[in-house]
């Protein structure tokens, strides 16, 4: 997780259009495409479904502003009392390359929602368990997906160190907090941690959280 302060211009240079590059999950009708069978994001409209999928789940209404930016990866932030998630369509395209598995982009999407919704986009303040609760998050929300354990986190193999740092914990910390997500998911209605849903927007301050 790091932080950045974003400006007004930042957002407006930053949200662009990627060319274009280069199942598992919710039961549906057979003429019926589930969203979750999108991998590379490269229509806006494709992530905005995931996330769709993930709040409903959770009983929640999705209210998230999603974009393709100039970020590294994944990155959730507050501005101007409204919610955003910007992602980099090719970092998600090479994380379902060399994962070869559609979870890793869902569980990226899902972590960055636990960060909204568990309030760390509110505050100024940055440290590690913020990422473990964003984890154990994504780690319920796959499991009420349809995802596997293995499947929930594989994608910490490709994106956590070893080793903590300053602001991330270790890998092996945080595939246990996805663990804990993952099976409290098999006991708990999604419908009990709607209280999670963070819908005070009175902070104006502009933070980002990523993976």
């Amino acid at each position: 997780m790091k932080k950045v302060i974003i400006s007004a211009a930042f957002l407006t240079a930053s949200i662009i259009t990627f060319a274009q590059s280069s199942s598992h999950g919710l039961s549906r009708n057979n003429n019926e495409v589930s969203p979750l069978s999108v991998t590379n994001f490269n229509n806006p409209d494709d992530a905005q479904k995931v996330v769709t999928e993930i709040m409903n789940v959770m009983g929640l209404k999705q209210n998230f502003i999603l974009r393709p930016a100039n970020v590294s990866n994944v990155e959730a932030f507050v501005s101007k009392r409204k919610r955003y998630i910007l992602y980099n369509p090719e970092f998600i395209g090479w994380i379902n390359n060399s994962t070869k598995d559609k979870w890793a982009s869902v569980a990226l999407l899902a972590h960055e929602i636990g960060h909204h919704l568990n309030g760390h986009t509110l505050g100024r303040g940055v440290n590690s368990q913020f990422e473990l609760d964003a984890d154990e998050f994504a780690g319920f929300v796959m499991r009420k997906l349809g995802a596997s354990l293995e499947q929930s986190q594989r994608v910490m193999y490709y994106i956590a160190k070893a080793e903590k740092s300053e602001t991330h914990p270790a890998r092996e910390d945080r595939m246990l907090a996805i663990k804990i997500g993952w099976s409290k998911a098999a006991v708990a209605p999604a419908t009990t941690n709607s209280e999670m849903a963070i819908n005070n927007h009175q902070d104006s301050s502009q933070n980002v959280l990523s993976n």
